[in-house]
């Protein structure tokens, strides 16, 4: 019997999964720095592992195509420095970085096309990799392999995506140092913005639920990673759901997870967004838009911390910090019956205001340059405005806020010829406000950018019939979720209208 497995029949001997995870959360949870970390995780981790012959992370690197490894097992005597960076083409885990798609590999020699790096040292032929997600974009990705062909399983895809939620951002965490409060997504030096970021870092040293509120596009998002990152939790997962984007059917089972055959399609047991935030941060976006009776459960789970899966009777306790987001006045929802008004108090402990972006017009400037600094990353020549392009960025009222701001410099990045851009689609400085436009002082000329996404929808549904779902279906030409197309078509009025009568919004 070799060390290794002497080491993993010691650890296996934890009485259940549950200690198993208590184990895990509390090593997480811990404080460690990355040295620290990579040592006492190993034993911690092998019991919740279906395979361990070799497991290893790999955190996506800013340079395009690169991926950074560390092996966790087997355990090695010294602290281990990173291996080389491995290119993203032509790898499984390269692949599975690319697409967020988890990857089961029975066995590694079938196709020879595909390069299997380090793992193929150690005898490796069966491998599983799952993606995980910081700030909601894909951060690394878990490695599980074994010396035997066909240990590695889809079936065992959903438990790794739920341990990756746990380690991935723990392990980067450690890695990285923690920037100073809102780091690089929050910028800004007009007095109001400096006042928001005063009170959300004094937010983010308690444990107390915030209500953040404030338009569509202001960085509301960007605020709540801020103050996870800077909060005693902020090596435990930040789990994020868009609450407006989900089914109303499914927002129960993707917040609290779901039993085995609690409904159809439900083939195993699957954890909740609750659960795979134990200990970190669950952030509520659009919470104005959640039905009543899942409010319900909200309310007993931030008094409780308790609540049970779909189909299932067993309660589960979870140590969360919520923060919630909304475009929406929860007190006029409450009012009409809509919104819980026990529930809005228990959300509203610490409210913060993020200001629209023309009430804070002196951070204009200074957001445009960042932008233009990131969009200018992989260029020969730095992208800049041209004196009539400030006197366009100062004329428009911003209806969209920072998220317009950056949609409209990145298409000018694309569109426009050359590294000196004029914004031509803005218009001039006599260009109609928004407000003037609602009162038909608009023209064809200088559409609205919703009167421009509203005439390109039509144009694509028009193409699909009127299709939403599918391969050949609207939501896959833009490049979003079906669900939040909808939302889409429902806030712009615009309606899927069938070439064959038929009610084809599906």
């Amino acid at each position: 019997m070799n060390d290794h497995v002497r080491h993993l029949r010691a650890v296996t001997a934890l009485p259940s999964r549950g200690s198993a995870l208590e184990a895990l959360d509390r090593c997480l949870s811990a404080g460690h720095d990355l040295a620290a970390l990579l040592r006492e995780l190993p034993e911690v981790l092998a019991p919740l592992l279906p395979v361990s012959d070799r497991v290893s992370i790999a955190f996506v690197e800013p340079e395009p195509d690169q991926l950074r490894f560390y092996r966790l097992l087997p355990p090695l005597e010294a602290v281990p420095s990173p291996a080389p960076r491995v290119r993203v083409q032509g790898t499984v885990v390269g692949q599975v970085a690319r697409d967020g798609v988890p990857c089961a590999v029975a066995d590694v020699r079938q196709d020879r096309n595909i390069t299997f790096g380090h793992a193929s040292h150690d005898g490796i032929r069966s491998t599983a990799s799952v993606p995980f997600r910081v700030a909601g974009r894909i951060a690394g990705v878990l490695n599980v392999g074994s010396s035997t062909v066909g240990a590695c399983q889809p079936a065992m895809l959903d438990g790794l995506l739920d341990l990756a939620a746990r380690i991935g951002p723990a392990l980067l965490a450690a890695e990285r140092p923690v920037p100073a409060f809102g780091g690089t997504e929050l910028v800004g030096r007009s007095a109001v913005f400096r006042a928001l970021l005063r009170q959300a870092e004094r937010a983010a040293a308690s444990e107390a639920t915030v209500l953040l509120t404030g338009e569509t596009g202001v960085g509301k998002t960007a605020l709540a990673r801020a103050i996870h990152r800077h909060s005693a939790r902020h090596t435990a997962p930040f789990v994020s759901v868009h609450v407006a984007d989900l089914p109303a059917s499914l927002i129960e089972s993707e917040l609290f997870g779901h039993e085995r055959g609690a409904f159809t399609g439900a083939s195993q047991r699957r954890s909740g967004r609750f659960e795979l935030a134990h200990r970190g941060t669950v952030f509520l976006d659009e919470i104005g838009e959640a039905p009543l009776p899942v409010q319900s459960k909200l309310l007993r789970v931030l008094q409780d911390g308790a609540f049970e899966r779909v189909g299932g009777t067993t309660t589960i306790t979870s140590d969360v910090r919520v923060i919630a987001a909304t475009h929406r006045d929860l007190h006029d929802a409450a009012a009409c019956g809509e919104f819980r008004r026990d529930l809005m108090f228990r959300l509203e402990v610490i409210p913060l205001h993020v200001p629209p972006l023309r009430e804070r017009f002196e951070d204009l400037e200074l957001l445009a340059e960042t932008v233009l600094r990131r969009l200018s990353a992989n260029r020969t020549q730095p992208l800049s405005l041209t004196a009539a392009a400030w006197a366009r960025l100062r004329a428009h009222d911003w209806p969209g806020n920072v998220r317009e701001l950056e949609s409209v410099l990145m298409r000018a990045a694309v569109l426009e010829d050359g590294p000196e851009l004029s914004l031509s689609q803005l218009g001039g400085p006599g260009r109609p406000s928004r407000a003037a436009a609602s009162t038909g002082g608009a023209s064809d000329e200088w559409p609205t950018l919703d009167e421009h996404e509203r005439r390109y929808l039509r144009r694509v549904l028009d193409h699909t019939g009127g299709v939403i779902e599918g391969p050949l279906g609207a939501a896959r030409i833009v490049g979003l979720q079906p669900s939040t197309l909808r939302s889409r078509m429902q806030r712009l009025g615009v309606r899927a209208r069938a070439t064959d009568g038929g009610d084809h919004a599906r």
